[in-house]
């Protein structure tokens, strides 16, 4: 039986388990050394006797649990037979086990815990089996499997852990019920469904929906499902599904001939005044020295200005890169804080955290403080993210790794908490330590703010290795929220200098991949630098992938993968602008090997294309009026020709290829004797259940009928 460690991450308890179950293939293990956390004796591990999957190891709780943990023992040393990658699972039963995350381990001594991914619908799932998969050794593809030592936290407190059982319990009787429910209304056993409905008090689905399904199926009232639609697309219903129609499209953009522009570059900030469609950048590693250069980006003329070639002579800051700033686009300032030194540049130096400020009218820069450390601030930091509130004139400054001169001697990386600095008072505020269990600092991550809701958006980085947490930081009340969105399998990849912006007029996020990692593949190993976009929906709490594509017409190329690039968004143009990076594999920090040294200094506009609501509506009337045409050529064939001419073909959409190749099956259907003895042959009620569930696709899951179907779990003999 394995005992759980109740609470997340409590002090240094070892719970020892005994091996329930596992594969049937052999597999060496030692009943007298499995209890003890050894990592000095090889004896003491779980070891398959071959490599030929399917291995696994299944461990029985002592009592029903919610298991928010797990941690993994190691050997003293790196070991090829270490889980590179593992698959956990976890159920109420052997046989309806789900999975609960791809994890994969770092090669090397050092325990880790993973958190596993078990909440759905603010309700986490409860286990009484956890099944570990592995996948991949670190070792060649021939050898065997080792688990160490394995220890599981959570709570198994009855109180906590029967209400959760409770909630699965009924939501699978639910499923069953609505699963039955939609196969004999698909099959217009009317009186069957309202008994069971009636007995059960389940609704299948949104009340809406049941309504369109009474004037489509029941009735036939074809004009009134139109009229149903409009209403259902006006109300937001179809948002989820308009979401995934997005696109995004690159556009390279090119300064005339003989205007200045800036150089190769990564590790660079910028920031927007959308007021006057002015972006600024500072600074940067171009590939082997720090610039101090300082450019303005003008989008109505398309040309780049240098403002100065080296701030530090203008009493400005010196030369340096993975550094911040922000605009304060009332007041018409920008703050830079922080900067990374090469190791040797930190030998013998005093380090301290510098904090300027540049006045964009009078063209000054102004010292704040000289060592925000010393002043209730952050340390010395590079590669944290800044924020501002302009309406509370206050900057939010969140992770980040410290430097310090002592690099060669540490052994732990020293990563910055949640600061704020209140401009007018200039007062620094520590709002949430380094140690904070509920807010883990890192470095290389994304941060936004939302000026209506007063939050912090924070998404993956690295710490001790790559997170993949997504964190909302509610600023009027201190506290910290995990966002579990509505398809975890979407989420992106964790990665190293992801770049997101925010747009609250239509309450999206919006992210461009850097250095990623598939955390899904439970690799330890960067995939490379990618070009990928994702919306992220407040609304919805969903993220979804975006097809990318170059502006029509455009004969320029997509931009190359990279990392360390540097993204801003214009919210009034609806467009983002995208400047340089590193197009190679790496740590930003490991300046060293001829991948590192290549920098670009391509500049491309992004713009997010959004089906327009006039097409989405026109193209369902289309769906729509060519079902009824079918519907009408069962009883009137000559009525439904000329409703085919008057108006199915005035909502034809004659430039899409897709479209008009329907209509023209349709009207050939009209005269193919094969086609109409196969319309005939159907009744107008599958011709209607068809339509409705083919409309389906357009609502969201949690309020239309179950997506399979009853038959789906019956065996065909």
């Amino acid at each position: 039986m394995v005992g759980i460690t109740e609470g997340i991450l409590p002090p240094n308890v070892t719970v020892g388990y005994s091996i329930h179950k596992w594969s049937s293939y052999a597999c060496d293990y030692h009943p007298s050394k499995i209890l003890i956390d050894d990592p000095s004796d090889q004896m003491s591990r779980w070891q398959s006797g071959s490599n030929f999957p399917p291995q696994y190891l299944t461990l029985k709780l002592d009592r029903p649990s919610v298991v928010r943990q797990i941690r993994f023992g190691k050997f003293h040393k790196s070991h090829v037979c270490n889980l590179k990658s593992f698959t956990i699972f976890g159920g109420m039963s052997e046989e309806g086990m789900v999975e609960l995350g791809k994890k994969g381990l770092t090669n090397n001594s050092k325990p880790e815990t993973f958190d596993l991914e078990n909440a759905f619908h603010g309700n986490y799932f409860p286990s009484s089996y956890i099944k570990i998969v592995p996948d991949t050794t670190w070792g060649p593809a021939a050898l065997n499997f080792s688990i160490w030592f394995v220890r599981l936290y959570g709570v198994s407190d009855p109180l906590y852990v029967n209400p959760c059982i409770q909630f699965f319990t009924n939501r699978r009787q639910e499923r069953a019920i609505k699963l039955c429910l939609k196969h004999l209304r698909q099959h217009n056993y009317s009186e069957a469904f309202e008994s069971l409905q009636k007995r059960t008090k389940v609704q299948l689905e949104h009340p809406m929906l049941t309504q369109l399904h009474e004037r489509l199926v029941g009735s036939g009232d074809f004009d009134e499902v139109e009229v149903l639609l409009d209403n259902a697309f006006n109300d937001g219903y179809m948002e989820d599904y308009t979401s995934k129609q997005y696109s995004a499209q690159w556009e390279q953009i090119l300064v005339p001939d003989g205007c200045p522009r800036p150089g190769n570059r990564g590790g660079h900030p910028m920031c927007i005044d959308e007021a006057v469609g002015k972006v600024y950048l500072f600074g940067g590693w171009d590939g082997k020295n720090d610039l101090g250069d300082f450019w303005e980006y003008n989008s109505l003329t398309n040309t780049w200005q240098c403002i100065s070639a080296d701030t530090e002579i203008n009493s400005g800051p010196c030369r340096r890169s993975c550094h911040k700033m922000v605009l304060d686009s009332k007041h018409k300032l920008i703050y830079i804080l922080g900067r990374y030194l090469d190791v040797r540049a930190r030998v013998n130096m005093e380090l301290k955290s510098d904090f300027y400020c540049y006045d964009i009218q009078c063209d000054q820069w102004n010292l704040i403080s000289s060592d925000t450390g010393s002043e209730g601030g952050p340390s010395l930091i590079y590669d944290h993210q800044m924020v501002l509130d302009s309406d509370l004139q206050t900057i939010y400054i969140f992770g980040g790794k410290i430097l310090n001169n002592n690099a060669s001697h540490r052994t732990e990386a020293e990563y910055s908490g949640l600061y704020k600095y209140h401009i007018p008072s200039n007062v620094w505020t520590v709002l949430k330590p380094d140690n904070d269990p509920m807010l883990r600092s890192r470095f290389g991550h994304s941060m936004l703010y939302h000026p209506d809701k007063k939050q912090l958006f924070i998404f993956a980085g690295q710490r001790e290795h790559f997170l993949d947490d997504f964190l909302v930081y509610n600023t009027h009340n201190d506290t910290v929220e995990q966002v579990v969105c509505v398809d975890e399998t979407k989420v992106p990849e964790s990665g190293f200098t992801m770049r997101a912006t925010i747009d609250t007029q239509h309450q999206e996020i919006h992210m461009m991949s850097g250095l990623s990692k598939d955390h899904r593949n439970g690799s330890k190993d960067y995939t490379g630098a990618k070009t990928k976009i994702y919306v992220y929906s407040l609304k919805g709490n969903k993220w979804n992938e975006l097809q990318v594509g170059k502006i029509p017409g455009s004969t320029d190329p997509e931009p190359c993968p990279r990392f360390a690039h540097m993204l801003v968004y214009d919210s009034r143009k609806k467009v983002h602008y995208m400047f340089g990076g590193n197009p190679g594999s790496g740590s930003i920090a490991d300046r060293s090997g001829n991948d590192m040294d290549r920098r670009l200094d391509d500049f491309w506009c992004l713009r997010i294309r959004r089906p327009a609501f006039g097409d989405m509506k026109r193209s369902l009337h289309f769906l729509v009026r060519k079902y009824k045409f079918q519907d009408m050529s069962l009883r009137d064939p000559v009525g439904a020709l000329l409703y085919l001419q008057q108006h199915v073909e005035e909502v034809v959409d004659h430039n899409n290829k897709e479209e008009e190749q329907h209509f023209q099956e349709l009207v050939v259907s009209v005269f193919d004797s094969a086609a109409a003895r196969d319309t005939y042959a159907r009744d107008t009620y599958s011709i209607r259940t068809e339509l409705f569930d083919v409309l389906m696709q357009y609502f969201p899951e949690g309020m239309s009928q179950p997506k399979d179907n009853l038959t789906d779990y019956v065996p065909p003999v």
